[in-house]
């Protein structure tokens, strides 16, 4: 089936919440940054459970995410089919169908979730943490600051904007110039998809502010950094964090720079590697907009 990658996105934020990488129902695993990229071993999309061929509605409680090759091997049957090597069996309960394994399959993290009130699920769940944990990480932080924010919708919106990260904010100042921080997390970003969808989210901020929240005096100056960070393991994640916030808030300029800045990592794994010729410095402009988007915007702005 087809459906549009919001409405994809929406249902895994729905199932997995803020989680990055899981397993599907067969025990594939699935990267949020892959959907629909058959070039990926981590490719997923979404699937009826009962086969919309056979009259299934698409509502939520009868689409499920699921791996690309599980969704190749579902297809439409009904009621039994195979996946992964394993047997599975549609059933209706109450007024929707799901999903039930019929394999004796104990290390498989099934799409609904760990029952911690089970002690084996919960000591499944450990172990299987525990051999991920050495795996190198790929952090991306957004670093955002805004000068004398005259509504805090604002900060509401870029909220909104980066709904799936680790959000903080900090307010600092006097009454006459206040200063606010936005510092925003995503600490497992294994895909350069993740890390171009991260910087197209900083494009949209940037032509926002620049295009209608400066022009409306909404804030008077603002700046944003986008830094990707690699690590070893996640041992070597946490024991950089707060080292690496630090530096990016000291590399702010004093002086607001009104643009969208990056790091090394991020233009050699994203489209901005075709617009920007990589040199020492520690941060390079990337002063990109959405120019259909900023001319709508004006226009928007300039409506009294």
């Amino acid at each position: 089936m087809e459906l549009n990658r919001e409405t994809a996105m929406r249902l895994w934020s729905k199932t997995f919440g803020k989680e990055t990488s899981v397993f599907d129902f067969s025990g594939r695993k699935i990267v949020k940054g892959a959907y629909n990229d058959r070039n990926s071993e981590f490719a997923w999309n979404v699937d009826h459970i009962y086969p919309q061929s056979k009259g299934g509605a698409t509502n939520d409680s009868n689409l499920i995410v699921c791996h690309i090759l599980t969704n190749d091997e579902k297809a439409d049957k009904f009621p039994c089919f195979t996946a992964n090597k394993q047997n599975f069996e549609i059933i209706k309960v109450q007024n929707h169908y799901e999903i039930k394994n019929l394999s004796n399959v104990k290390d498989v993290k099934q799409s609904e979730g760990t029952n911690f009130l089970d002690s084996a699920s919960g000591i499944r769940l450990f172990k299987n943490l525990k051999g991920i944990q050495n795996k190198p990480r790929f952090v991306g932080s957004v670093f955002v600051k805004l000068e004398n924010v005259e509504n805090t919708a604002l900060i509401d919106f870029v909220e909104k904007l980066f709904d799936e990260e680790n959000i903080s904010f900090n307010v600092k100042g006097n009454y006459y110039n206040t200063t606010t921080t936005i510092l925003l997390k995503n600490y497992d970003m294994p895909l350069k998809e993740d890390i171009s969808e991260m910087l197209n989210k900083c494009v949209v901020l940037n032509t926002y502010l620049g295009s209608y929240f400066k022009e409306k005096d909404i804030t008077s100056n603002y700046e944003i950094i986008f830094r990707v960070d690699n690590f070893k393991e996640k041992e070597e994640m946490y024991i950089n964090d707060k080292e690496i916030t630090n530096e990016i808030e000291n590399a702010s300029e004093n002086d607001f720079s009104n643009s969208l800045r990056v790091n090394e990592l991020v233009v050699i794994n994203s489209e901005a590697k075709e617009k920007i010729e990589c040199t020492n410095e520690r941060y390079y402009e990337y002063n990109y907009v959405y120019t259909n988007l900023s001319e709508n915007l004006k226009k928007e702005a300039s409506r009294r």
